[in-house]
């Protein structure tokens, strides 16, 4: 218990230190908990994957088969905050979101969801045909399902990173969706 003349943290910020500690535990340089209504929507973004990416329609977590930007900002209406995350280029941020995501869950957030910075490198070639073989780890990039990263960091005070190029090999960024 605190001494009388020091205010003990709400318990909502208490377990968002302990969520941006945690990122920074598994190999982040940056965490964030943010309002899920400043997660930037872009329709642009599907036409930079189809028309810019070698990925197109060959990966389960890559557009066409990720949700487009309408259905993502349906899906963001369901959900008050995420976790955003800043990792080295040379960190799997797809390892470190599910690992994130688990820990969420475990937590009581039921809902929690990653959403990764590269596309999935699990399987190669990846199994379309045949369902995804580790439906467990494998989670769409950002950009497959319409998120401007830019506008997102920007939004969220994180224009110090620079400009992001989605799916490149140093773009480091995710996002955990929790409810």
């Amino acid at each position: 218990m605190p001494p009388e003349n020091i205010k003990a943290l709400p318990e909502n910020i208490r377990s968002n230190q302990e969520l941006i500690q945690e990122a920074i535990r598994l190999g982040c340089t940056k965490a964030k908990v943010i309002l899920t209504k400043t997660i930037s929507m872009a329709n642009w973004m599907k036409l930079q994957c189809q028309y810019g990416c070698s990925h197109y329609g060959s990966l389960l977590t890559c557009p066409p088969y990720t949700p487009d930007a309408e259905e993502m900002s349906e899906v963001l209406i369901e959900y008050d905050k995420a976790l955003l995350i800043n990792a080295s280029p040379e960190t799997n941020v797809r390892e470190i979101v599910v690992q994130l995501e688990d820990r969420l869950k475990e937590k009581g957030f039921n809902k929690a969801f990653a959403l990764s910075a590269k596309p999935c490198d699990l399987c190669d070639p990846c199994t379309i045909a045949t369902n995804c073989q580790f439906p467990e780890k494998a989670r769409p990039t950002l950009q497959a399902c319409g998120i401007d990263v830019n506008e997102t960091i920007n939004n969220n005070g994180w224009d110090d990173l620079g400009k992001q190029s989605p799916c490149t090999p140093t773009h480091a960024i995710g996002m955990v969706l929790m409810d």
